[in-house]
C-alpha cells in the first residue's frame, strides 16, 4: 500500500516516553498536527502536540479523539489496550503503524539471518507473556486493517535517552572502571542494537507509506568488538577479566536482563536471537548509523545519569568485583 509521505493529521498512542515522545517530536518536526493520548503519568507530550489523558483500560479512552487521522502509531503491549483503539479508531485512521518487537518471534530454534517469515511465538491475549502478546496484537491489527497496517518489529534498542541502561552498560562500566578490572565473558557473540535516532527515522519517515511487516533491527556487531570500542571511549586502561559461560553459572551471573546480569549477552543456544536480517529494513530505506556514534551518545546519557547509578538491567559493581575475586577459586 502507498500511503501518504507526510501524514498531516498524526495520532501516538502513548506519546510521553522514550520512543513514543521521540516519533511524535519527529512529527512535529516534519509540520504534522499531533496528538498524543497517554494517562498522563509518565511524562508530557512533546511541545507542540496536544495531549489528550485517557485511560485505555477504560471504554471512554478514545471519546475525546474526534475525526480522522493520516497516521496512528501504537507502541502498546497490552492487548486489551490495542483491541479498544482498534475497535474505537481502526475505520477513521487512513493508516496504521504498530511497533511490535522482534520477540514475537521465536527466539529458540531461530537461523541466523532468520527474516519477518520466521515463526511467531504463541499468543497471548493476557498480556502476561512480552512476545506473546505483541504478536496477538499484530494479528488482530491485520484482521482489522488489512494493507492500511505496517508492523514494525524493532529489536534491542539504544542510543540517548534509554534509562534501561542495557545498551549503555559495558561504556558505563569501562567508564566507571577506569584503571580498574571489568568483569567480561570469554566467549564472544553477536549483539544487534538498533539506535532509537535510526528507528524514529524509519518510523515517521517510511513506515506511513508502507505495509506489511519490517524488523527493525541493527548491524550484527561482535561482543568483543563492541567492547573494545566501548574501552576506547570510556577511557579504561584496566584489566579485562575473561570468564567463561560456566564460570559466570557458578557465580551466579545471568544473560540479558536481570540485577545480576550482563547485559547484550545470550546463552550460546540463543545466540541466532542477535542475528537477524536487517534486508527488509535497509530495502525499505532504513538507516545503521555506526556503532561508535550510538555508543557515544549512551556514554553521554550514563555520565548524565551517574555511572555507579543502580540500574534494573545490570551486574552492581561491587557485585561484578566479588565475582572477580571469586574466579580464581573457580578456575
Amino acid at each position: 500500500m502507498a500511503a501518504m509521505q507526510t501524514p498531516a493529521r498524526v495520532l501516538v498512542l502513548g506519546g510521553t516516553r522514550w520512543v513514543g515522545g521521540r516519533v511524535a517530536a519527529a512529527h512535529l518536526d516534519r509540520g504534522a498536527e499531533v496528538t498524543c493520548l497517554a494517562r498522563g503519568v509518565g511524562g508530557e507530550a512533546p511541545d507542540g502536540a496536544r495531549l489528550v489523558v485517557g485511560d485505555r483500560g477504560r471504554a471512554d479512552a478514545y471519546d475525546a479523539l474526534a475525526g480522522e487521522w493520516d497516521e496512528v502509531v501504537d507502541v502498546t503491549s497490552v492487548p486489551r489496550h490495542a483491541a479498544g483503539a482498534l475497535e474505537a479508531l481502526g475505520e477513521r485512521a487512513a493508516h496504521w503503524t504498530f511497533v511490535s518487537s522482534v520477540s514475537a518471534q521465536r527466539v529458540e530454534g531461530a537461523p541466523a539471518g532468520a527474516d519477518e517469515d520466521d515463526e511467531l511465538v504463541a499468543e497471548d491475549e493476557s498480556g502476561d507473556d512480552y512476545g506473546g502478546a505483541k504478536a496477538w496484537i499484530e494479528r488482530a491489527a491485520r484482521e482489522r486493517l488489512g494493507d492500511r497496517l505496517a508492523i514494525v518489529r524493532p529489536g534491542l534498542i539504544g542510543g540517548p535517552g534509554d534509562g534501561s541502561g542495557r545498551f549503555g552498560h559495558w561504556v558505563a562500566r569501562l567508564a566507571l572502571a577506569g584503571e580498574g578490572p571489568v568483569l567480561v565473558p570469554a566467549r564472544d557473540q553477536p549483539t544487534q542494537t538498533i539506535d532509537v535516532r535510526d528507528l524514529v527515522a524509519f518510523l515517521v519517515e517510511l513506515a506511513p507509506s508502507l505495509g506489511g511487516v519490517v524488523n527493525a533491527v541493527g548491524p550484527v556487531v561482535p561482543l568483543h568488538e563492541h567492547l573494545a570500542l566501548a574501552r576506547e571511549l570510556a577511557g579504561h586502561t584496566g584489566e579485562l577479566v575473561r570468564a567463561s559461560d560456566a564460570q559466570l553459572e557458578a557465580l551466579g551471573i545471568e544473560h540479558w536482563a536481570g540485577p545480576r546480569a550482563l547485559p547484550l549477552t545470550l546463552p550460546a543456544a540463543l545466540e541466532t536471537h542477535a542475528q537477524r536480517s536487517s534486508a527488509r529494513y535497509r530495502a525499505a530505506g532504513g538507516r545503521h548509523r555506526p556503532h561508535r556514534d550510538t555508543l557515544a551518545a549512551a556514554l553521554a546519557d550514563e555520565r548524565a545519569l551517574g555511572l555507579d547509578r543502580p540500574a534494573p538491567h545490570r551486574l552492581a559493581r561491587a557485585d561484578e568485583l566479588a565475582a572477580i575475586d571469586s574466579l580464581a577459586s573457580l578456575s
